[in-house]
């Protein structure tokens, strides 16, 4: 008779031994040069940045630039493609883009657009000079690629051998050769004295403020969940986000500025994109994260930070653009209800719509009252669930309507949310593309390229009335864009806004004050949704439910529900028989305090005021073991029978039988139903006993002496209100029931 016990946090591996398609390339109209991406600056200083890294963990491939840009090949061609694998892109080229006059009334800006010059470079930048050197912009000319998991893997092997846990060590980890490169490279210092010490977040395990993985030290995941998010100076934690992540820093400090023509100002970016992989809405989305520090003397005044998307919907010249006021959100759509032929890397019928959601932005000046400094108040009525918006509200036009900290008590730590919204088109129009750092800034503030203010209507251009956001439809009630309310603009749905074209738009938040050392953080959400039926704004509602949960991500610092760990298992070894027993570790989430206590609240589950008994926490429900057709089987694989099969379940006994979750289909683009438990309803059992292979075509008695594999896993509940698509008033119900 022998025991085998192991454990790891999300699930258990058991091995028991028997004793007994093309893409069409753009063409860059009305740019300065078209040897894009081929342009070197040899003037003294750093040279263009080329290093590039793909992201693909979840349902998009995205190419991302060391060099402040992102998303096509330097050549002319789409790289963000959606779905995965379709050929279909999405989004052309995006960056950052910066401006403000210093204290001698000179513009500074920095921009990247299709690398016809360039304003940004690699590396850091020298504290109080935002100088850098050739040598060290070139150093940095890298993503650093990192993954949570192996990031949560590497800590449980590090607290393993300084717990002693040899059990652990020897099972779990026997074939683990310490940290991966992607650890032992990652750059939590910078080793050139003469820049800032701390580069990249990482968890300082003795506090000696030198990364060494050796002793314990790891890239920063909140692992735990126990940091606050850090929207405020206060509370502000660096840290990595997402499943996986590309880390790396630039600035705008390494040459002269030949895109925007524009004076350097001293910036640099601490930058993550990052993405999580899901089987919901959150599969089809990808974030970026930017740490801008001031390295210079500078002060700007009349500062914006800008988010420019190119964002070329398949064929790329058959869009529209448009904005939603309240969630800070910019979208493209398409113009009619065929987007090219379907052919390459077009949609054809019911094309899809993309956006990007500006969650946070830089932080508002003082706000001072009779020689005081206050706090401003908020709009938003938190007593309701949601919050609503109080349009006669006397602070309804003070930022509060997509920004953050309003009315929380603390004073100067408001933060700017999307407070312009400009598109420009490929064209050498009023509305062309930006040619000099004047025409830059000018798009950053709300004007089109030749100084005129947009206006609210048509086009935006020779209006009577200056708008801060185009084409917001009805988003803007109060009209905080112009002053006083407005009609809806476009007045209907569908609607357009003139010749569809190929758009590009920029979001931008400001006026601010930028001064010497200050550190902001601007966070973005690059969202999709594609409707079943409908025409070319049929994909916009749908974007927009999309888009609330990745805000309500962005609100929960991108915390993502676990799940109940995976219990342990203890086998007896008899003759051609196992005796399986299920049990929990004291102080895993479901042995808080009792066994099986698992509870955890659900972020993305709002519960209306209305409705007193919705529950929006999973509980533990029950226990699923699988045999695994060999070692080379995970628990990614439990869904697929030729790799797993379910040998045992059980469940509490309650109501709860059949459970099923809709799950997104990336080929078809909906949610589809999949069975995931077949309850019982007899009760929980921890014990348990198996005579048979799951994987025997022919006898299925278990054979002495040979090698079995096994998993298991615990898994949650929640039906807080019940899904149909078929029904139009249960959209907003639980997908999901099963965790």
């Amino acid at each position: 008779m022998n025991t085998i016990k192991l454990n790891q946090p999300l699930a258990i591996a058991v091995l028991a031994i028997m004793l007994v398609q093309p893409v069409f390339a753009r063409k860059l109209e009305y740019e300065k040069s078209t040897n894009a991406g081929t342009k070197s600056i040899n003037a003294s200083g750093c040279v263009t940045p080329s290093a590039r890294s793909e992201m693909a963990l979840n349902n998009i491939r995205a190419l991302i630039f060391t060099g402040g840009d992102m998303w096509w090949d330097l050549q002319g061609n789409p790289k963000y493609e959606i779905p995965k694998g379709s050929g279909k892109t999405s989004l052309f080229c995006g960056a950052i883009w910066i401006g403000g006059t210093d204290v001698n009334g000179q513009l500074r800006v920095a921009a990247a657009r299709y690398r016809t010059g360039q304003d940004y470079f690699t590396g850091p930048l020298i504290s109080n000079q935002g100088t850098t050197s050739p040598e060290e912009c070139l150093k940095y000319d890298k993503h650093f690629k990192i993954t949570r998991n192996e990031v949560a893997e590497f800590r449980s092997w590090w607290n393993a051998k300084q717990e002693g846990n040899t059990e652990l060590l020897n099972t779990q980890f026997k074939d683990y050769n310490g940290p991966p490169t992607d650890i032992t490279n990652y750059p939590g210092n910078n080793t050139n004295p003469d820049y800032e010490h701390n580069l990249a977040p990482y968890h300082d395990e003795n506090e000696d403020g030198i990364y060494n993985p050796d002793d314990g030290d790891y890239p920063y995941y909140d692992l735990d969940k126990t940091e606050v998010c850090g929207t405020s100076r206060d509370k502000r934690v660096p840290r990595l986000y997402g499943d996986e992540t590309l880390w790396w820093v630039y600035n705008d400090r390494g040459n002269i500025h030949t895109e925007s023509d524009g004076k350097e100002i001293g910036m640099e970016i601490r930058a993550q994109y990052f993405a999580f992989s899901t089987n919901d809405e959150l599969n089809n989305m990808t974030f970026g994260n930017y740490a801008l520090i001031n390295r210079s003397t500078y002060t700007l005044q009349d500062c914006y930070f800008g988010v420019w998307t190119d964002g070329d919907l398949g064929f790329y010249k058959d869009d529209y653009c448009g904005t939603d006021v309240t969630r800070g959100l910019g979208y493209i759509y398409n113009a009619d209800d065929d987007d090219g032929d379907g052919s390459g890397n077009t949609y054809g019928k019911l094309p899809p719509a993309v956006g990007v959601d500006f969650f946070e932005g830089p932080y508002m000046d003082a706000y001072i009252v009779n020689g005081d400094t206050v706090d401003r108040g908020t709009a938003w009525n938190t007593l309701t669930n949601p919050p609503t918006l109080d349009i006669n509200s006397p602070y309804i036009h003070n930022g509060c309507i997509n920004g953050l900290n309003f009315g929380d008590g603390v004073i100067n730590n408001e933060r700017w949310g999307m407070r312009r919204f400009m598109y420009h088109r490929n064209s050498g129009a009023f509305y062309g593309d930006p040619e000099t750092a004047v025409e830059y800034y000018n798009y950053l503030i709300g004007k089109w390229r030749n100084g005129t203010w947009a206006t609210y209507g048509g086009t935006g251009y020779d209006g009577t009335v200056p708008s801060n956001f185009m084409y917001p439809y009805n988003t803007d009630p109060s009209g905080w864009g112009t002053g006083i309310p407005q009609a809806p603009w476009p007045p209907t749905m569908p609607y357009n806004n003139g010749p569809q074209d190929d758009m590009r738009i920029i979001q931008s938040a400001g006026p601010f004050t930028l001064t010497p050392g200050m550190t902001n953080d601007i966070t973005v959400g690059m969202v999709w949704a594609r409707a079943t039926s409908g025409g070319a704004t049929a994909s916009i509602p749908e974007l927009q439910r999309a888009d609330d949960k990745a805000q309500r991500l962005f609100d929960v610092c991108f915390r993502i529900v676990d799940g109940p760990n995976a219990p342990e298992l203890d086998i007896i070894e008899l003759d051609k028989e196992l005796i399986f027993h299920i049990s929990n570790v004291k102080g895993s989430n479901n042995y808080q305090n009792t066994p099986e206590d698992y509870k955890e609240l659900d972020p993305f589950i709002v519960c209306p005021t209305s409705n007193p008994t919705c529950d929006n926490y999973f509980t533990f429900q029950g226990y699923q073991v699988f045999q695994l057709k060999d070692e080379s089987s995970s628990v990614t694989d439990i869904e697929n029978p030729d790799k797993a099969r379910l040998v045992f379940q059980c469940d509490i006994k309650d109501t709860v039988s059949r459970i099923i979750n809709f799950e997104f289909d990336n080929q078809l683009g909906v949610s589809v139903p999949k069975l995931k438990v077949e309850g019982k309803n007899t009760g929980i059992q921890h014990s348990f006993t198996l005579t048979e292979d799951a994987f025997s075509a022919g006898d299925k008695r278990l054979v002495n002496h040979k090698t079995y594999y096994y998993i298991a896993i615990a898994y949650g509940y929640n039906n807080y209100k019940a899904y149909n698509p078929e029904d139009p008033n249960s959209l907003d119900g639980q997908k999901k029931p099963y965790l």
